[in-house]
This record gives structure tokens, C-alpha cells and sequence, in this order.
């Protein structure tokens, strides 16, 4: 097994300098390194070498894109305060901010980042995800409790609703898009949406005492074989495995610190970054799918984003 170059971004108000690199392989962490030195970093994406950031300006946020070695490339401020959500799609840039409740698509040329068009759902909507499914983008607006749908050219399309309180934050789609797995921050749930017409499947807490409305689900990942779905909750310091044959939990894992904003699944190893412990650990995947004991761990000032770098 090669050992995997990781990525974290981060929030830079307490110690941390920006987004950091370490690697990994045989479930050992090695010493992380400051990748690129930018403000307020706390969502990143990796695609063909190029690592995307959001990032804060003295006078407002944006984005930047940097290269393999971490050499800022390009940047550019189009919003007031920083986006929670970043990722790369077919060459572009989206991001999701969660206070100006707006979505953005972003294009850079390889000299000049700039910015294609902004859509604005609801200033305060909580904007915190951009998701894909053929020709619609998809973006889980928490304080509406909808899922809301554009188009490819950031065109209002409509919405999914889903009941008072429930927060929806991140989803995941099965590898053939058929159904949406959707995690709710506010009331702890997860929801199966049928993508054909996105009615709802089934839906039950996240949490194995069968628990809700704790506030604090975070990172939502799917199995490589699809049969199991991994969810932190921040508030409760876990991870659980849920079994998505028989939609039940299977375990509620520790996962290693305080506060599990996100965490990674890689080659049978769970790696988790602990904002309020500076915490990133790695955990053992058992063969039934649960989290085993504990690997390795490294400090890394109040990470909350993790990308896996791609092979050069």
C-alpha cells in the first residue's frame, strides 16, 4: 500500500497557519507540514493536482486555487464573508455560503480564478452543500429545510421539503445517483430520497439510542460496496455505521476528540479531523464495515476538511 499525501484545511483564529499536508499509509499518520499559508481555509477540494480553497480576505472572502507544491496560482474575493463548502466539478469551481445563503460557480483558466455567476437563495438560508445529479445542481439550504435544485446555469429549478427543524446539511448520492442519502444537522436523521422523483425512501436517526434533534451532524460517506454510511455528530463526539440493508445503526463510535466536522474513508482506515481537540486520528474498518480501534493521530490546529491529494 503507497502512502497517501492528505490534505486539511482548517480555521486559522487559534494557531493554525492554514491548510496542512501529511501522509498516510499502513493506518499511520505522518508529522503534518503547512501545504499553503491563506486565511480561514476550513473547506477544501483536490482535482488534478489543483487544490480549491475558500478563503478570507482583510475585506471580504473568496476563493483560491493552489498547486501540487501549495504555490497560490490564482485568487479572488466576490463575496463578504467566507463560504463553508468548496468543490470542483467538470473543471469548475462551486462554493456554498451558509450566512449569505448564496451558491457560486467559479472558473479558472490556469492564470485568472474568476467568477461565472452567483444565485442567491436567502441571505441567513444556510447554504452548505454543492451536489450534482445530471443536469441539476443540488444545494441543502438548512434553515429552509429544503434541498434546493438548479440547473446547470444556477436557475432556480424548485425544491424538496422536508419537515420543520431538520436541518439538512450534506448528502450523498449511491454510485448509479438512484438515491440520495441525505444527513439533517438539527434533528440528527438520515433521509433516503428516490432521485427519480425525490420522494422519500425511509428515514431514521443517525444515532443508535435512536436520539434526535441534538443538533450536530456533520460528514456524511458512503462504503466503497454501498451497504454501510458513515455520519459524525459533532456535538456527541461519534461516527456511526449505519447498515443500509437493514437501515439500522450499527455503532456509534468515539471518534478520537472534539468535534468531528469531517472525516475520510481510505484503503480499510477511517481518518477523522477534531476541530476543538486539534486532533486528525485514524481508525481500523473492521470486516463487518464498524470502526475498530484507534491507529495513529496528529495535531493539526482546529482541522476541519480533509482531500485525499491525487497520485502525481
Amino acid at each position: 500500500m503507497e502512502q497517501k499525501r492528505i490534505l486539511a484545511g482548517t480555521y486559522t483564529d487559534s494557531g493554525s497557519e492554514g491548510i496542512y499536508s501529511f501522509g498516510f499509509e499502513n493506518g499511520k499518520l505522518s508529522a503534518p507540514e503547512l501545504y499553503a499559508k491563506t486565511d480561514s481555509p476550513k473547506s477544501i477540494s483536490v482535482s488534478d493536482g489543483l487544490t480549491a480553497s475558500v478563503t478570507r480576505f482583510e475585506d471580504g472572502a473568496g476563493a483560491a486555487v493552489f498547486d501540487r507544491s501549495g504555490k497560490l496560482l490564482a485568487k479572488t474575493k466576490y463575496e463578504t464573508k467566507t463560504s463553508c463548502y468548496i468543490t470542483w466539478h467538470d473543471g469548475d469551481i462551486y462554493t456554498a455560503n451558509y450566512h449569505e445563503g448564496t451558491v457560486t460557480k467559479l472558473r479558472f483558466d490556469g492564470e485568472q480564478l474568476s467568477r461565472v455567476k452567483t444565485a442567491e437563495v436567502r441571505e441567513g438560508a444556510g447554504c452548505h452543500q454543492v451536489l450534482f445529479h445530471r443536469n441539476q445542481i443540488l444545494v441543502p439550504a438548512l434553515f429552509l429545510d429544503r434541498l434546493m435544485i438548479f440547473d446547470r446555469e444556477l436557475t432556480y429549478q424548485g425544491s424538496v421539503v422536508f419537515p420543520d427543524g431538520t436541518g439538512p446539511r450534506h448528502a450523498v448520492f449511491s454510485r448509479d445517483h438512484s438515491l440520495l442519502y441525505l444527513i439533517s444537522e438539527l434533528s440528527n436523521e438520515l433521509f433516503v430520497l428516490d432521485s427519480e422523483d425525490w420522494k422519500l425512501r425511509a428515514s431514521i436517526p443517525v444515532l443508535k439510542d435512536g436520539r434526535t434533534h441534538l443538533r450536530g451532524g456533520a460528514a456524511v460517506h458512503l462504503s466503497d460496496d454501498e451497504t454501510k454510511l458513515y455520519v459524525s455528530t459533532r456535538g456527541q463526539d461519534l461516527i456511526s455505521v449505519i447498515d443500509l440493508n437493514r437501515m439500522t445503526v450499527l455503532q456509534d463510535a468515539y471518534c478520537g476528540g472534539k468535534h468531528p466536522r469531517d472525516f475520510i474513508l481510505t484503503d480499510g482506515y477511517a481518518v477523522c479531523a477534531n476541530r476543538f481537540s486539534d486532533t486528525v486520528v485514524s481508525f481500523r474498518l473492521l470486516q463487518d464495515g464498524t470502526i475498530g480501534e484507534e491507529t495513529s493521530r496528529i495535531n493539526i490546529p482546529q482541522a476541519v476538511s480533509l482531500a485525499v491529494m491525487d497520485e502525481a
